[in-house]
């Protein structure tokens, strides 16, 4: 085993303990090890007429078309940033669902209001919520969408 002043233990460490660690990475990020995420509403769910207590409201269909109503959107085409209202408007939407941890998205596309970034839809399935912003994502452009 060799000489009384050699460590072996030490060599099988420093192997065993990065994979180890890259193991249970792998293990967290796929959903083997750890918490189960709480449930997300999935695109069944999202199906319905949300208010944003702003005067804006947003109605997901289940065919995958979608109506809106005063929904703010900053135009950023000349620079300034200007918030604007979608003032009745119709498109389409679909859910993007996302890894363990992180919350599912909404994409929406409005005929005359454009393409909004992606919106963030949690909450549990019974009753989900759709989160977006005005502009650059700050406290005083959070929106949240409530179903009612």
């Amino acid at each position: 085993m060799g000489s009384r002043g050699n460590k072996p233990w030490l060599l099988w460490a420093a192997l065993i303990l990065p994979a180890a660690a890259t193991l249970a990475g792998i293990g967290t990020y796929t959903g083997v090890l750890g918490p189960e995420d709480p449930p997300k509403p999935g695109r069944e769910d999202l199906v319905g007429r949300y208010e944003d207590g702003h005067g804006g409201v947003v109605t997901l269909n289940a065919d995958g078309t979608a109506e809106a109503r005063g929904i703010e959107y900053a135009l950023y085409d000349d620079g300034s940033g200007v918030v604007k209202h979608c003032e009745e408007d119709a498109g389409t939407w679909f859910l993007e669902e996302t890894r363990p941890g992180w919350h599912n998205t909404v994409q929406v596309l409005f005929g005359d209001c454009g393409y909004f970034q992606p919106w963030d839809a949690d909450g549990p399935p019974s009753a989900p919520r759709i989160i977006y912003y005005v502009g650059d994502p700050h406290p005083d452009t959070r929106r949240v969408l409530t179903r009612r």
